[in-house]
């Protein structure tokens, strides 16, 4: 319990420090064109691209009249990225402009967004158009003002006032499946996914609905013995929330599924829950700290009697989650804690902590930290039978356990020129 205690003070620490990040305004201007002239020196830009694709070989193309550097502390203005998926399963992109050095004190912020539908080309032009509108307040500050051109478009004689039609009413659905299938000699193997959703995201309130059915079969050939190991689950999940606030939100959570990895004829659950954002859920896309509590019911339906003598059971249960999530120029941080627990028996728990970490320690130096840990009191589907051993060796089944866990380290440096705007794609993407 000292260990939650510890996991928590730490999050509110950072959660305390990361309010002191100004918040910056939006730009609604369209540049053209940036012209380049030889004999001046041009802005440093460094692209912090944090989990996001950039496109950094085209923008360095398309703004081949700056120059890019490998490290933050060397630029004039720091473009840091951040991508949220929008209602419509697209994408928000948040460009936050930094300035640095000659810059210093100049930030502005601008948004775009993208549709599912839209292709990487769409996407990056869009990302080049918002990042030149960023670029122009700090242009006009120097003695390149001058060479920047600013269009706006004809305003129509008569302006259409109409609102944007939507015959959707918001409502997105994506119907996908997959087969693969890879094999050798005495080794066969097939998968089958499907999936269904159904969202409708707004401001005020969102939906999503999610059902899916998998099946996987491993096939081995062992000294003349075939090994058939198959596994199936299919699912449904759903979950409504409702803005009460920029901090408060209400709404409620169902899951329902069936597993044969985990001995589950079919499980359901129904819970209201309740959350609370420590800081306004418009500056998600920089930092959030958010409190989720659930408490419902939760029918549970075996394949195979379970070690508690147990075919079937309707147990109430609360979960409590806590989400942060801060990005910020020197790195970001993504961390999660979940406590579950049935209410019938307390002892049966299950307490989860997963976090990432990037942070540039200094110039060209970056640490990367990925762990989980999960504490495990609450098996109550494991089956009583062992039945075939080759069914967990494969897994095909569930081994009981009290713990899981999974760490990576990661420290790359990177030295030598600091200019690296040179695009150069000759023999790339060869396997030699």
């Amino acid at each position: 319990m000292k260990y939650l205690y510890a996991l928590l003070i730490t999050l509110v620490a950072l959660s305390a420090w990361a309010q002191k990040t100004p918040t910056k305004t939006d730009a609604k201007i369209k540049v053209t064109e940036i012209l380049k002239d030889p004999e001046a020196a041009p802005p440093k830009l460094f692209l912090n691209c944090q989990n996001v694709n950039c496109f950094e070989d085209y923008v360095r193309t398309q703004l081949s009249f700056f120059d890019f550097v490998r490290d933050r502390q060397l630029c004039d203005i720091e473009i840091l990225t951040t991508q949220q998926t929008t209602g419509a399963s697209g994408s928000e992109y948040t460009l936050t402009l930094l300035g640095q050095n000659r810059h210093q004190g100049l930030l502005d912020t601008l948004r775009f967004t993208t549709r599912q539908t839209d292709t990487d080309a769409m996407t990056r032009q869009r990302f080049v158009q918002a990042l030149r509108l960023g670029l122009v307040r700090f242009m006009t500050r120097t003695s390149f003002m001058q060479q920047v051109l600013v269009t706006f478009p004809k305003r129509k004689a008569q302006p259409d006032d109409k609102p944007l039609k939507d015959p959707w009413h918001f409502w997105v659905f994506i119907v996908s499946a997959n087969v693969s299938a890879n094999g050798e000699s005495n080794h066969k193997y097939l998968a089958l996914n499907e999936d269904v959703k159904v969202n409708r995201v707004t401001l005020a309130s969102k939906f999503n609905l999610d059902t899916y059915y998998n099946t996987t079969r491993n096939r081995y050939n062992v000294n003349g013995q075939t090994i058939d190991v198959k596994n199936i689950e299919f699912g449904l999940s759903a979950l409504y929330v409702r803005s009460l606030s920029e901090h408060w939100s209400v709404g409620g959570f169902y899951k329902g599924y069936h597993s044969i990895y985990q001995n589950m004829a079919f499980s359901q659950s129904v819970s209201p829950a309740l959350e609370y954002n420590l800081f306004p859920n418009s500056e998600v896309t920089r930092r959030q700290f958010r409190w989720i509590y659930q408490l419902g019911v939760r029918s549970l339906s075996y394949l195979d009697s379970t070690v508690y003598n147990k075919t079937a059971e309707t147990l109430p249960f609360q979960q409590l989650t806590g989400v942060f999530a801060l990005t910020e120029p020197w790195g970001s941080v993504n961390a999660s804690i979940a406590g579950y627990q049935f209410l019938h028996d307390l002892s049966k728990n299950q307490l989860t902590f997963q976090t990432t970490v990037s942070w540039r320690l200094l110039e060209g130096l970056m640490l990367q930290l990925t762990g989980a840990v999960s504490l495990i009191n609450n098996q109550l589907s494991l089956a009583k039978e062992v039945g075939d051993p080759n069914q967990f060796l494969l897994g095909g089944r569930q081994l009981p356990t009290r713990f899981t866990y999974s760490s990576s380290v990661g420290l790359s440096y990177t030295f030598g020129s600091i200019n690296n705007a040179a695009v150069n794609p000759r023999f790339t993407n060869v396997d030699f």
